[in-house]
């Protein structure tokens, strides 16, 4: 996969403008979106140049992976900064848009919050889960069912509900 390319201006910020990047790791940099759609709004780039969610496979889920974790100990961070409560699950949104969504052609993560500081058309139309924006967990599971990869927890007794199918020494009595 080719990690730079000339022109792109994503490839740009993430190899040679360290002043706009706000939190950087080994594959992944995270900017603010230019036009911000809530309070805060966060774009995660691949350092690797991948023009969009389509062109991923599951090699892929380990870089899916750390943009989240990377976006997410970001915002946790500025929201502790601004002395405001931690993350509440319910008002945030994480993922990708799909084409024909995509305004530029390199993989970036939209990470959004809160909710409730959206527009209208923002939360229901161009950032609402469905056909042209996913989150990162069901692009993930998509990208694992593709592969024929079982989910990670699969198997796992800890995992399993039904007390009937747990084993013995599993179940309190």
């Amino acid at each position: 996969m080719v990690t730079s390319v000339a022109g792109c201006r994503f490839c740009e910020i993430a190899h040679h403008r360290k002043e706009v990047q706000l939190r950087s790791k080994e594959r992944c940099v995270v900017i603010e979106d230019i036009n911000p759609k809530a309070r805060y709004h966060f774009l995660v780039l691949s350092k690797t140049h991948i023009p969009r969610p389509t062109d991923l496979t599951a090699a892929d889920i380990p870089l899916i992976e750390e943009m989240e974790s990377t976006g997410r100990e970001l915002l946790r961070a500025t929201l502790k900064a601004n002395g405001e409560a931690d993350t509440v699950e319910d008002m945030l949104r994480i993922g990708f848009h799909y084409p024909p969504m995509i305004s530029i052609n390199h993989l970036h993560m939209h990470l959004i919050y809160p909710l409730s500081t959206m527009g209208l058309i923002s939360r229901t139309l161009t950032f609402r889960p469905g056909k042209v924006f996913k989150s990162t967990g069901q692009v993930v599971e998509a990208l694992r069912k593709a592969a024929g990869l079982p989910h990670p927890l699969e198997g796992n007794p800890a995992k399993n509900d039904n007390a009937d199918e747990l084993p013995a020494h599993a179940v309190a009595n």
